[in-house]
């Protein structure tokens, strides 16, 4: 998306040479995601002079950031959800099955917001959005909004749910783990035995009276 974007003859000289860093910055990535890469690199692949660069980012941790910022945004935004047609389970499968393959796909990104701590404020505040959303359309699906404690409860857990896929997911397909590999080998997999946790909570908080 980036490489198109620094090719995008519609957009301006600037943005292009924007997207060109940038483009840079996140192979660099993909290809060590413990670590930023430096400017030198950056300018080396580029062609382009040190001047250019820091006329577009104060630094090479500015650029890292906006260029995981970005590839969050495009995550977030590339799912199309059709989940008010669907029962509780069903729409949890959809959610985790989306986030699961993204994840599987760009595994050395997704390790790469993981010890951007600027980043994971951002991510932070996006998950707790989430929480509430969730919150929301299950009250909406048992005939009556979750108030007071009990809300907060519920997103609470809620948010738990997503701290404990993240962390899955990151264990899976980051860090590689030798027993979580063995007994769920593909996103798909690991998508649907942590949707079964999700469904077993949120259906004791829908099934309140």
């Amino acid at each position: 998306m980036l490489g198109r974007k620094s090719l995008d003859r519609s957009l301006s000289k600037r943005e292009r040479t924007r997207y060109v860093f940038m483009t840079i910055a996140a192979r660099c990535l993909q290809d060590n995601p413990a670590e930023n890469p430096t400017v030198e690199v950056v300018l080396s692949q580029s062609g382009l002079a040190r001047s250019t660069f820091y006329n577009h980012f104060k630094d090479i941790d500015d650029c890292i950031f906006e260029v995981l910022d970005l590839f969050f945004e495009y995550i977030e935004g590339s799912r199309v959800s059709s989940s008010r047609e669907l029962s509780t389970f069903d729409a949890i499968v959809e959610a985790n099955m989306w986030y699961a393959r993204a994840y599987a796909a760009n595994a050395n990104l997704f390790a790469a917001i993981h010890r951007n701590s600027a980043l994971r404020k951002v991510r932070e505040q996006r998950n707790a959005q989430w929480a509430m959303k969730i919150v929301h359309v299950s009250g909406r699906r048992r005939g009556r909004e979750f108030i007071g404690a009990e809300r907060i409860e519920y997103a609470g857990t809620i948010r738990m749910l997503i701290t404990m896929t993240i962390e899955v997911l990151r264990e899976r397909f980051v860090a590689n783990d030798v027993l979580l590999a063995e007994a769920f080998p593909t996103a798909d997999e690991v998508a649907m035995k942590v949707s079964e946790i999700w469904y077993e909570v949120m259906q004791r908080y829908e099934q309140k009276a």
